[in-house]
């Protein structure tokens, strides 16, 4: 029997995989859990939710892994996977489905002013904060215009693809993108001036 625990040639593992050894299918699973459940749940706010998605997309993987070619990376394959995975909850889940209704609503607000991949005002800003304290703002955000600022800023869909995966019109996209850095601006705004506050009470105290 093959000891997985000394294999480091990431083929290898996929070829086991594609023959359904269970060893391999854990050493991939605990490969990439925490990196994917992170993915999940920037997604979907419920810890829950985010696991029984995980779960799924994993059995998608498993299933599906014949059809990885290593034309790319291994990480970015699965990673499409269960972003895919956290849509079809988002599209199919009661709790979720209404949060994109109001297609029609946003362009008597304006048509945002939004380019392509256009830096955002905010990122210098964002870099005295943490990943982390970043990503929980990204969780404060509506639900919808949380999905859309997540599939366009951080996975790098365009709005076309937006529109197209949630069934939304360019329009409804662009305006929840444009939201969500509004949004963003003023929480990174107030985190930085919290923080610089903090920091000079600390040094007067000194």
């Amino acid at each position: 029997m093959v000891k997985f625990y000394n294999i480091l040639n990431e083929k290898d593992l996929v070829e086991q995989c594609v023959r359904h050894n269970s060893n391999a299918q854990t050493v991939l699973y605990n490969k990439y859990l925490q990196k994917m459940m992170a993915i999940c749940l920037r997604y979907l706010k419920s810890e829950e939710d985010a696991s029984e998605v995980l779960n799924n997309a994993f059995l998608k993987v498993f299933s599906k892994i014949k059809q990885y070619k290593s034309e790319g990376s291994l990480e970015g394959w699965i990673k499409r996977i269960v972003i895919n995975s956290s849509l079809d909850f988002i599209r199919s889940n009661k709790e979720y489905k209404n949060i994109f209704i109001l297609t029609n609503e946003f362009p008597s607000y304006g048509s945002p002013d939004e380019t392509d991949h256009a830096a955002d005002d905010f990122s210098v800003a964002a870099l005295h904060l943490s990943q982390e304290e970043v990503f929980e703002m990204v969780g404060e955000l509506p639900p919808a215009t949380r999905v859309v600022f997540n599939l366009y800023v951080i996975d790098d869909f365009a709005h076309k693809e937006i529109a197209q995966q949630l069934n939304l019109s360019v329009g409804t996209s662009t305006w929840h993108l444009s939201n969500a850095r509004k949004l963003m601006k003023e929480k990174i705004n107030q985190a930085v001036l919290k923080k610089n506050k903090n920091f000079s009470y600390g040094t007067k105290a000194e």
